[in-house]
């Protein structure tokens, strides 16, 4: 679809980067009046947000770091989603502006997305953010757009990506997430002291391991936007060697610009696996976690309220253990990076 074919009832707002300083006006002061526009306008965000208002929250030790359980019931649709190709190609795309509520309103972003609320929130703003035109989820195909919206988002909020794989609902269609910044566990836990292993360095882009989390994480950090996609795009060549041809390796990504030290901050989480084998099973020993770029980073959606009670550190770390890529292959993937470094 071409930017000017969308209906002017379906844009609040258009966001161009190289206007902004012209306009005066930030993208998350802009995405914040959508939302309290949209929750007057559209019965369905504002039932949505209700729910998030009364979702529980605890907390779970698990040693070397913690998590964050949210029973939030209404996360069902996004958890229980059949994502095989076969119930995709049943379905008509929710993400196509075509296919989009009445009510609904986005921001254009650069003539290339629509920022939209997400009517299923699972933190206080959360906004998805749309291509304009059907096609596959891909980061790498895109890449040159993450550190110029995580850097428009800031410094109120950041981004995030599901890759097709391994948390999307939505695979066939490209699309990025949005939320508060500090809003994931680990966005301070990367900062407590924990050990972090120098992987490479990419011009004045670094990669390192970051230890002690029960989970495979990679930290890509840098002032330079070219910089941070050429450590990225290294790290996805490296992953790639264990996928079919013309597969994006399995990935969650969390990204945010810190705006006082004028650098991008990008945290990998390679995936060897969608879902956990005690989300398949049947009856009272199903747990239904499907881990995306929330969960991996330490909020664990549970809309089964018997999940959110029996979720222990064992299992936590289970699921973990079980989604993320083992020691033995995120160290050789270290081995190759570290021979491609500058």
């Amino acid at each position: 679809m071409k930017p000017e074919d969308l209906p002017d009832s379906r844009v609040f707002a258009e966001f161009n980067p190289e206007r902004e300083e012209e306009s005066g006006t930030r993208l998350p002061d802009l995405c914040e009046q959508l939302l309290t526009r949209q929750k007057t306008a559209w019965s369905k965000l504002r039932d949505g947000y209700e729910a998030f208002a009364s979702s529980r929250i605890r907390r779970v030790d698990c040693g070397d770091f913690s998590v964050q359980l949210q029973f939030n019931p209404q996360r069902i649709v996004s958890s229980s989603a059949r994502v095989d190709p076969a119930s995709i190609s049943k379905r008509p795309c929710f993400l196509c502006p075509a296919s989009l509520p009445e009510e609904q309103q986005g921001i254009l972003y650069h003539w290339t997305f629509l920022i939209l609320c997400n009517p299923f929130p699972i933190f206080p703003q959360h906004f998805t953010i749309n291509d304009l035109n059907h096609r596959p989820q891909s980061l790498e195909a895109h890449l040159d757009l993450l550190p110029l919206l995580a850097r428009d988002f800031a410094p109120s909020l950041s981004l995030f990506y599901n890759g097709p794989q391994c948390g999307a609902s939505a695979p066939d269609h490209l699309h990025f997430q949005a939320c508060p910044a500090g809003s994931l566990p680990i966005e301070s836990q990367v900062d407590d002291g924990r050990p972090l292993l120098p992987v490479m360095k990419n011009r004045s882009a670094t990669v390192s391991r970051v230890e002690n989390l029960g989970r495979a994480v990679l930290m890509i950090e840098g002032s330079d936007a070219d910089a941070v996609n050429e450590a990225i795009r290294k790290i996805l060549d490296v992953m790639r060697t264990a996928v079919d041809a013309g597969t994006e390796p399995m990935l969650n990504l969390h990204a945010a610009f810190k705006k006082g030290k004028g650098k991008w901050r990008i945290l990998l989480f390679p995936r060897k696996k969608n879902r956990p084998d005690l989300y398949e099973l049947e009856g009272p020993d199903q747990v239904l976690i499907s881990p995306g770029s929330a969960e991996m980073g330490g909020l664990l959606v549970t809309p089964v309220e018997r999940d959110f009670q029996r979720l222990t550190p064992d299992l936590i770390r289970h699921i973990y253990r079980e989604v993320s890529v083992d020691s033995a292959r995120l160290e050789e993937w270290s081995r190759q990076l570290s021979r491609m470094a500058d």
